[in-house]
């Protein structure tokens, strides 16, 4: 179904304070033309008019509008080279950020990491734009399809539990959990040591790509690490004032 998007994102612009603007068309399109079958509602006239009007409907389109397919360690060869590269901050205490940390299986998965090789670290914030999301997050509890990659020497930092699992309450101790809007909230300026936003950015049009890469690398410090998904690949990275490790990892010059 063609859709003309516009009239929608401004009024939940004016509305909710949601701005949209950013967000890849055919990504958006798909996902709106989802919500209003699931809900059986007609028309983008009429899923404004509700989206609105009724609360419980907008966090509910929010919830289908963000990507939460995630697991534990996630491409493990790329969790490999970040414990490899996190030797090269010791003795500095690391600073990270698990942006668009979704249900939180990538920022315990940082914690575990820390704390299995005594890497000295600060509180990692994780930030989410769903809040739905975020609340699953700070539950912490998980399926097996979910941990399915959680190496072995890792796993006694899950507590099994009539078939799911619940992380070790020494990782929530170490994971701050706040909302954070990728597109509208500020960035931190020159103080991480480690940023995670992996499989995030590519939902976003090509446009916002730029603005998003080059937000991540002022947050960071000289030296500091930006890991990305297995798919994303930042073009040109110098023009960021970023330099390629490996792929999935840049530096900030």
């Amino acid at each position: 179904m063609e859709i003309d998007l516009e009239p929608l994102v401004n009024l939940l612009l004016r509305h909710r304070d949601l701005n949209l603007s950013g967000y890849s068309r055919s990504t958006l399109s798909r996902r709106i033309t989802y919500f209003m079958g699931l809900n059986k509602i007609n028309s983008i006239e009429e899923l404004g008019e509700l989206l609105v009007e009724d609360d419980a409907l907008f966090q509910e389109f929010l919830d289908k509008l963000t990507i939460n397919v995630t697991e534990f360690f996630r491409d493990p060869p790329f969790w490999d080279k970040l414990t490899e590269l996190l030797k090269s901050f010791f003795p500095r205490r690391i600073r990270s950020w698990s942006a668009g940390g979704s249900i939180g299986c990538e920022p315990y998965s940082l914690a575990m990491v820390f704390l299995e090789h005594r890497v000295l670290h600060e509180t990692i914030w994780a930030t989410d734009f769903d809040k739905g999301a975020l609340e699953k997050a700070r539950v912490g509890v998980y399926t097996q399809n979910e941990i399915k990659n959680v190496p072995e020497p890792y796993r006694k930092y899950l507590i099994e539990e009539d078939g799911n699992y619940h992380v070790h309450p020494r990782l929530k101790d170490l994971v701050r959990f706040e909302q954070h809007n990728l597109l509208q909230d500020e960035f931190p300026e020159s103080e991480m040591d480690l940023i995670l936003c992996r499989n995030v950015v590519i939902y976003f049009g090509h446009d916002v790509h730029e603005y998003l890469w080059q937000r991540f690398a002022n947050a960071l410090r000289p030296g500091g690490l930006l890991f990305v998904g297995a798919s994303e690949i930042i073009f040109d990275p110098g023009k960021y004032g970023l330099s390629l490790i490996s792929h999935g990892f840049y530096r900030r010059r």
